[in-house]
């Protein structure tokens, strides 16, 4: 396993997640923020046969290029210094990975296929979370697995977010001593 660094998700949040994914052996996933594909290659290695698709911003993307009245972004400093899928690259994993470089904020979520598992952990405005989970719902018809990162105070949109899901009756849940929450749609 690599070593920790900033925008990586934490061993502990990591092994959740894959465990998760594990027990409900998705034949594709959706992964949303790539950074430098950490979690993307875990998910590749735990899913022997699973396409797991992935989308970050352009690897030309900048800070400059912000458009006003585009969704607010957030994690400059992340975003800067990303070397997108650079822990998968060249691996023999890597074909069954699809790279995506778009801005969820205009990309067609219906080139992630038929994905059934979900992790949201790109942008974490509320505006963002919102899109991107209102996509992911639309795309599985709300018969998903839904995984979101850094469900805490120091990410308000993310949590107002998952608020207003379980408002609308969605059983969103917290994993203990982790910053991540869970909901599993129905007929899942």
């Amino acid at each position: 396993m690599a070593r920790h660094e900033d925008g990586m998700l934490p061993v502990d949040q990591l092994v959740a997640l894959l465990a998760i994914l594990v027990a409900e052996q998705p034949t594709e996933v959706l992964e949303i923020g790539t950074f430098m594909g950490h979690t993307t290659r875990q998910m590749a290695e735990a899913l022997e046969s699973a396409t797991i698709h992935t989308v970050d911003l352009p690897e030309s993307f900048s800070v400059g290029d912000q458009v006003d009245g585009a969704l607010p972004k957030d994690d400059f400093h992340l975003i800067e210094r990303r070397v997108v899928g650079r822990e998968f690259k060249g691996l023999a994993i890597a074909g069954r990975i699809r790279q995506h470089f778009a801005d969820t904020a205009t990309w067609s979520f219906s080139e992630a296929g038929s994905a059934t598992f979900y992790f949201i952990d790109g942008a974490h405005t509320y505006e963002y979370a919102k899109h991107d989970s209102e996509q992911c719902y639309e795309l599985c018809g709300g018969r998903g697995v839904f995984l979101w990162h850094d469900c805490d105070s120091t990410h308000p949109g993310v949590e107002r977010l998952l608020t207003e899901w379980r408002e609308m009756g969605r059983d969103v849940r917290r994993i203990a001593g982790t910053t991540l929450a869970h909901w599993k749609g129905d007929g899942v």
